[in-house]
């Protein structure tokens, strides 16, 4: 299990699931019914296809999500769209140029003004050997999207990846490779007073381990943050799960007042 996603009212979750034999993946999806979450189940608007990593937009009304490019290698991906027309979901739409690219996209999430926030490893795509991905972001103008933009502050030699973007703008969660002992962990970065992002700071224990902690994904009133925790064995991942805590844990020393109930 990995990468969850609630819809803002929280009458709607989706996941991922990656298949062991080929890290293939599915999406399952449950909602609210009576004040009870059905049993989640495959996804039906995307049955059969290799998805991963769904994040709902903040007004509940798209789903993004990655989808795989070929059936022989999962791991290069684009982005994708499902809008909810009349409380029904759509067919599934690729996003254009320049959000995608020849590159790989691997997973984006959206502020209430519409604007895109995803990785990609196009800034390395001419350098032989390199693999690695930064954070970008492409802002809504005339309901278009027209240009890319690299959030050059968090420009590494690592990875930078798992994107979630609070829906105001004002802080940005991401996974980075850190070091051997402790694989990859989240980083959180906050908006100075003249807009600009600040250095990110790796999130403090218990969230971080010394496995791998990915795909963030923080409630709409800012009281939870869920993450999946990837256990890392001789031949690779192990075991995958989807955590939760509250948010007391990742903004100190900041302090996010809730929303109102």
């Amino acid at each position: 299990e990995h990468g969850i996603s609630f819809a803002p009212y929280t009458q709607e979750f989706a996941f991922g699931i990656l298949k062991e034999e080929d890290f293939s993946g599915e999406m399952y999806y449950s909602k609210k019914v009576n004040d009870q979450w059905t049993k989640p189940e495959v996804f039906e608007p995307l049955k059969n296809e290799n998805v991963y990593l769904p994040y709902f937009s903040p007004d509940g009304k798209s789903l993004l999500y990655a989808q795989s490019n070929s059936d022989k290698d999962n791991a290069n991906t684009a982005i994708w769209m499902l809008e909810k027309i009349a409380d029904e979901w759509g067919s599934p739409q690729l996003l254009q140029a320049p959000i995608n690219s020849s590159s790989r996209e691997a997973n984006a999430c959206m502020t209430y003004d519409g604007t895109i926030y995803f990785s990609s490893n196009r800034n390395c795509a001419e350098m032989e050997g390199c693999h690695s991905a930064d954070l970008f972001y492409s802002k809504l103008k005339d309901n278009k999207y027209e240009h890319v933009h690299a959030i050059s502050t968090f420009i590494s030699s690592n990875d930078e990846e798992s994107v979630f973007i609070s829906p105001n703008e004002d802080y940005i969660i991401f996974c980075r490779y850190t070091d051997d002992k402790t694989g990859v962990d989240l980083y959180i970065s906050y908006r100075d007073i003249n807009n600009y992002w600040m250095e990110p700071e790796r999130v403090d224990l218990p969230i971080n381990s010394k496995d791998w902690e990915r795909r963030p994904f923080v409630s709409i009133d800012n009281k939870f943050l869920f993450f999946t925790r990837l256990q890392m064995g001789e031949k690779g991942v192990s075991e995958s799960d989807i955590y939760w805590v509250n948010t007391s844990k990742l903004f100190k020393p900041f302090v996010f007042h809730s929303l109102p109930e």
